[in-house]
C-alpha cells in the first residue's frame, strides 16, 4: 500500500499542481439480516475521485473512471493485479465478511434500543385541513417500528403513506416520522401511539389543540388590558387614601367644624345678620 500512495502521488504531482492529496481505501460487507455475506466491495479514491474498484466477476481490479483521469485509472488497476497477495485476499473477500464480523454481529444486530417519540405542529400539505401534525420518532433499534394516530380514542388514517421506512441514523440507530391532517375542535386529544421492540408497551404521545393564533392574541390583549387597569385602580385608590389622611384639623371655636365653607357662607349671607363669618381652619 505504501507503494501505491508513492505511486498516486508521483502521477498526480505529474499531472497538477495541487498541494495536498487524500488517498481513501474503502471496504465494504453487505450483510443480510443473519449476518450472511451479499457482497464484498474495494474501491480506491483519490481526491474524492474514484479510481478502481475490485471486479468479483474478473478476480482483478478494473478502472471506474471514463474521464480525464481514466489513464490513471487504468495504470493503477494495471499495478494493482500484478501484486498476487492483494488479489487473493480480495478474492477471499465475501468469506472474509462473514468470518470477521460473527463475533460481534451479534451484540449489535439483537440489541433494542426504545424510541424517543414527540409531536408537534407542522406546516400543512397537500390537504385542505387546518392542522398537521407530525410524529417524530428516532433512536430505534431495529428499524421496525408501528405508528398509528387516535383521535379522542379512535383509529385514524395517517396522511399520506400509512407505511414509511425508517431511515438510518448512522450510528445503528433509526428514524421516521408520521403526518396527520385533522381539523381540531376544542377539547379533542390526539394520540400518537408507537410500537416497538425495544418498549415493553406502546408509547402514547399525547396532543391537544390550543387556542388558535387570533385567540391568543385576543387574551393576550385583554389580559394587558385588565392588568394595566388594575394598576390605575390601585395608584388611584392609594393616592386617595394619602389625601385623606392629609386633611385639615379644626381648632376651637370654629362656627363649622365639618369644615364646610362654602355653606357658612351661604348661610351667613341668607341670614342677613351682617355678622363675620369666623372660620378658623389649620391644614396639616
Amino acid at each position: 500500500m505504501t507503494t501505491l500512495l508513492q505511486l498516486l502521488l508521483g502521477l498526480s504531482l505529474g499531472c497538477t499542481g495541487a498541494g495536498g492529496f487524500v488517498a481513501h481505501v474503502e471496504s465494504t460487507c453487505l450483510l443480510d439480516d443473519d449476518g450472511t455475506a451479499q457482497d464484498f466491495k474495494y474501491c480506491i479514491s483519490f481526491n474524492k475521485d474514484l479510481l478502481t474498484c475490485w471486479d468479483p466477476q474478473q478476480k482483478a481490479m478494473a478502472p471506474c473512471e471514463f474521464g480525464v483521469l481514466n489513464p490513471l485509472a487504468t495504470y493503477i488497476s494495471t499495478y494493482l493485479n500484478a501484486q498476487e497477495n492483494l488479489l487473493q485476499r480480495l478474492s477471499e473477500g465475501l468469506q472474509n465478511c462473514t468470518t470477521r464480523t460473527q463475533p460481534f454481529w451479534g451484540s449489535l444486530t439483537q440489541r433494542t434500543r426504545p424510541p424517543s417519540v414527540q409531536v408537534a405542529k407542522a406546516t400543512p400539505f397537500n390537504t385542505r385541513e387546518s392542522v398537521m401534525l407530525a410524529c417524530y420518532v428516532w433512536g430505534f433499534y431495529p428499524a421496525d417500528v408501528t405508528i398509528t394516530w387516535r383521535k379522542n380514542g379512535q383509529l385514524v388514517p395517517p396522511h399520506g403513506s400509512a407505511h414509511k421506512v425508517a431511515q438510518p441514523n448512522g450510528d445503528w440507530t433509526y428514524q421516521t416520522l408520521s403526518y396527520l391532517a385533522t381539523t381540531p375542535s376544542f377539547g379533542d386529544t390526539y394520540i400518537c401511539v408507537v410500537e416497538h421492540i425495544g418498549a415493553p408497551e406502546p408509547i402514547l404521545q399525547y396532543w391537544t389543540p390550543g387556542l388558535s393564533p387570533e385567540q391568543t392574541v385576543k387574551v393576550s390583549v385583554s389580559v394587558a388590558t385588565l392588568g394595566l387597569g388594575l394598576i390605575i385602580f390601585s395608584l388611584g385608590l392609594l393616592s386617595w387614601r394619602r389625601a385623606g389622611s392629609s386633611g385639615y384639623t379644626v381648632l376651637p371655636g370654629s362656627n363649622f367644624p365639618e369644615g364646610n365653607i362654602c355653606v357658612g357662607l351661604f348661610a351667613y349671607w341668607s341670614s342677613g345678620r351682617g355678622e363675620v363669618c369666623r372660620v378658623s381652619v389649620r391644614f396639616s
